[in-house]
């Protein structure tokens, strides 16, 4: 039995197959050409390959379906689970290189441990895909139009002005019809409605939110508890107590920075609205903590019981959180 493992960019990706010691890697571009490559480069190996990658979000999505449907078993992980197992082998180098050899061993291991049936690939459905790539699109064009936005107020010229008002009128209207096919989308997988309703039952997580939810998170079975959630997003504590550095402490900023600042603006809004969040808020408050520091707890929490509401398969009850 051999076993590949898969470090995923967006340009690249590398691949290390490991048997019984020895080690044989190689680099594709992350595209159809480069997937054709990389079948021909398995046809050199005359084991069966079992194969392990990261949960990446899109750029890892070509590559895993065309492996599902070539009838491969494929495991696709959380990084968080592979981070851990380097530092449980005392990895101190890291190189994408590096990265898919000791994915490949973790592979292994799931395999060995008969854990890699908890992980098997599952494809989504077409149209959680198209929310992702939607998603993606939305964020990339509020981006633009909060630079337009800045662009007129700091210019005084007249003609590049009404230019600019023109581009974001454009952007403006490219925002609403992308919205629109994230709305269809939704409606036409009763999962993703599901889904999307019972996020929005929370105090603070309005549509917009639910959608980057639901689009970064991702499969929230690839998380075994809350802690492995708000590590991915980096929004996990980390504690520094090392020489005259004590019992200091930061978030770790580790993990899905998009996800993170999605959930900065719903994170104001559950502190007025959300007597679950304003109750935390005020704790900490009393407590000394700065306002930034609460709030990112709050950031937190909102996750954890997004996360929660997306596990149980029930909605938000503020009731049932206060007791």
């Amino acid at each position: 039995m051999f076993y590949c493992g898969i470090d995923i960019s967006k340009l690249k990706f590398d691949a290390a197959i490991v048997n019984d010691g020895a080690i044989k890697t190689n680099v594709f571009n992350n595209s159809i050409k480069g997937i054709k490559s990389f079948y021909s480069w398995l046809k050199g190996f005359d084991h069966e390959i079992i194969f392990c990658m990261e949960a990446t979000g899109i750029y890892g999505d070509l590559l895993a379906k065309k492996l599902h449907h070539s009838g491969y078993q494929l495991a696709v992980v959380n990084p968080i689970k592979t981070h851990n197992f380097s530092k449980l082998e005392m990895q101190r180098n890291k190189t994408d290189l590096i990265d898919s050899q000791m994915i490949a061993r973790y592979c292994r291991y799931l395999w060995n441990e008969s854990k890699f049936e908890l992980n098997r690939y599952k494809p989504k459905s077409k149209y959680f895909e198209n929310l992702q790539y939607l998603f993606t699109r939305l964020d990339q064009l509020k981006k633009m139009q909060t630079q337009e936005k800045n662009r007129i107020e700091a210019s005084s010229d007249k003609t590049i002005r009404r230019m600019l008002k023109t581009m974001l009128n454009n952007i403006s209207k490219q925002i609403e019809q992308v919205e629109r096919q994230i709305r269809l989308c939704q409606k036409q997988d009763k999962l993703l409605d599901k889904q999307a309703k019972l996020l929005t039952s929370i105090h603070g997580v309005g549509e917009i939110t639910s959608w980057a939810i639901l689009a970064y998170v991702g499969d929230v079975s690839l998380f075994n508890s809350s802690k492995q959630v708000t590590s991915f997003a980096g929004l996990n504590p980390r504690k520094i107590e090392s020489g005259t550095s004590l019992n200091k402490s930061s978030l770790s900023k580790m993990g899905h920075r998009r996800l993170r600042r999605s959930l900065y603006m719903p994170a104001l809004v559950a502190i007025k609205h959300n007597p679950v969040m304003l109750k935390h808020y005020e704790k900490l408050l009393t407590k000394g903590k700065p306002k930034k520091v609460a709030i990112c707890a709050v950031m937190r929490k909102l996750l954890v019981v997004c996360y929660g509401v997306l596990k149980s398969g029930k909605e938000f009850d503020v009731n049932y959180s206060t007791q």
